[in-house]
């Protein structure tokens, strides 16, 4: 028997909120997210402004900050309790010569399984990925962590959501 799937039934709509936070435009009508977990359904609140987690679930520690000329996709999904989860994927350089900004190659997502794990347990359902990419001008001693600073706003950084209704093998990147 094969086993069942984890999808997203409901475009997320994801957008950023104010400061920190995520917010969700959902699509057709729909008052909340509905998804499966390994074949079983699940619901979630609409994001309202909702606090961002400030620790990667797949590691439990602090999300690493992403300096300038560098970029990073944070897979953004719930848990079977409806409760939203983050998981931060590889940090890689930007083109700083050809096209400043630029990706040289896609960061890759990193493991959805709870923190320590270091895989998919089946309990996190994809709904969307952030896109940061942090240019020449942005902060290089600190950096941008996701939790911590806006996602609008911020000098040299540029954000790019997108919905999925499951895993994908790599964000889009242009």
């Amino acid at each position: 028997m094969q086993a069942s799937q984890t999808l997203c039934f409901t475009k997320a709509g994801l957008a950023a909120g104010t400061t920190t936070t995520l917010t969700q435009t959902l699509v057709g009508g729909a008052t909340a997210n509905i998804f499966a977990l390994r074949g079983k359904t699940y619901s979630a609140a609409a994001l309202s402004n909702t606090a961002t987690p400030t620790a990667d679930w797949a590691t439990g520690k602090a999300f690493l900050p992403i300096l300038a000329n560098q970029g990073s996709v944070f897979l953004v999904g719930f848990d079977h309790s409806g409760t939203l989860r983050v998981v931060q994927g590889n940090i890689v350089p930007l083109d700083t010569v050809t096209v400043p900004g630029a990706f040289l190659a896609a960061p890759q997502f990193g493991a959805s399984g709870p923190a320590g794990s270091g895989t998919n347990d089946g309990d996190f359902c994809p709904v969307g990925y952030l896109v940061v990419q942090c240019g020449p001008t942005a902060n290089n001693i600190v950096g941008w962590s996701f939790g911590t600073n806006n996602m609008s706003g911020v000098t040299g950084v540029t954000y790019t959501l997108d919905d999925v209704c499951g895993f994908i093998d790599r964000p889009s990147i242009t």
